[in-house]
């Protein structure tokens, strides 16, 4: 699913084609979503970050399978610092041919899926 590579900086996700309504607990009213992911470098000591983030195109929220969906998220190759690889889903509601970000937070969930410290 996830993976951080110090030695070339890329964090990346890689998820197996799946059925969205199968796969993905949405909110009332979800008729579209996209998966988001960043990876991130964190000199703690300095305060600085590196980040870079991807995103899917808006996908129906439906019973038809996905494409397999690989992400690339590239930071600083041989990092000596923390890493990290966070995931997350954000839903949407078309009305009328216009796409519109459900926004309650509890509804696009965001995680840290992979961590790599020294």
């Amino acid at each position: 699913m996830g993976a951080i590579d110090r030695v070339t900086g890329d964090i990346t996700v890689d998820l197996a084609s799946f059925i969205p309504t199968n796969m993905i607990a949405a909110p009332s009213g979800t008729t579209h979503y996209k998966i988001i992911s960043a990876g991130a470098e964190i000199d703690f000591e300095a305060e600085t970050f590196v980040v870079a983030n991807s995103e899917t195109a808006i996908l129906p929220w439906d019973a038809v399978a996905t494409v397999a969906i690989a992400q690339i998220n590239a930071v600083t190759p041989a990092s000596t610092k923390p890493l990290f690889l966070a995931l997350g889903v954000e839903f949407y509601q078309q009305v009328n041919g216009q796409m519109y970000s459900l926004k309650n937070g509890a509804f696009n969930p965001l995680a840290l899926v992979q961590v790599s410290g020294l």
